[in-house]
């Protein structure tokens, strides 16, 4: 079973695979952000982080713009736990989501931008619950697929909601229970499965690739940018409510070519 390193070695990996050094990353992580929020992170801090030191949320959020990564899945990438506003909602979600997600694939560009503007507006749940599908709790087992589905869950996407969506952005059907053995490590992440869960997390595949550790199969598939806008909705829609989820719905459908 391949075990991965720790946050640093993946970060460098990802940095090597991109060709940035740590001071491109200071520098990109002090533009991206506000000024009011003061300072980005001294190439120091950066190296720090390459040596070995343990990242701090604050830094971590700092990085994602730089990095053009979710927050979330950075803090999956560093073992640590989700803040509150970037955990998914839970709660028997996975129709309601899948189906915002079918009715955004059929949207035109600028229907798609709505629909995510729309959406973001929609107040988080009060209460955060389990994910459907999900066990308790994914343990951090160390493994290629165990990181790459706690990014997965991190949509709100349980077993049978990752096959769903893979189904539905890239059209390749596999039982729930894949997933689920490769979270637990009793299965291997393969090259196929980065490709489609790439798609899933909208990441470039060839990153994920070099985090985990894996090549890409030669046909890997590029996603259309129907596919990509609706992978990037289901960032927006982890954090809603059930009923905040059924408004979206509602939404996608309303903007829906008649």
């Amino acid at each position: 079973m391949i075990v991965l390193p720790g946050f640093a070695d993946l970060l460098a990996r990802l940095l090597d695979h991109r060709g940035l050094t740590p001071a491109d990353l200071a520098r990109r992580t002090e533009a991206a952000e506000p000024a009011a929020a003061g300072p980005g992170p001294a190439e120091a801090e950066v190296a720090a982080l390459l040596a070995g030191a343990a990242p701090e949320p604050a830094l971590l959020r700092r990085l994602g713009p730089a990095l053009g990564l979710d927050a979330a899945d950075l803090f999956q990438l560093a073992a640590l736990p989700l803040p509150e506003d970037l955990a998914p909602a839970g709660g028997m979600a996975t129709t309601t989501i899948t189906g915002v997600v079918r009715f955004a694939l059929a949207l035109p560009p600028a229907a798609r931008a709505e629909l995510r503007s729309r959406v973001a507006e929609l107040p988080p749940a009060r209460h955060r619950g389990r994910i459907e599908g999900l066990p308790a709790s994914v343990p951090d087992r160390h493994t290629p697929g165990n990181l790459v589905m706690r990014m997965v869950a991190t949509r709100n996407l349980g077993w049978n909601g990752t096959a769903k969506a893979v189904q539905l952005l890239t059209g390749h059907s596999r039982m729930a229970t894949v997933y689920g053995r490769i979270a637990s490590g009793e299965a291997e992440l393969t090259a196929e499965l980065v490709a489609d869960l790439a798609i899933v997390l909208a990441l470039p595949a060839a990153d994920l690739a070099a985090v985990v550790g894996l090549p890409l199969p030669a046909d890997a598939a590029v996603p259309s940018g129907a596919v990509t806008d609706a992978a990037l909705l289901l960032r927006d829609l982890r954090c809603l409510g059930v009923e905040q989820l059924r408004e979206a719905e509602d939404l996608a459908r309303a903007l829906s070519p008649a």
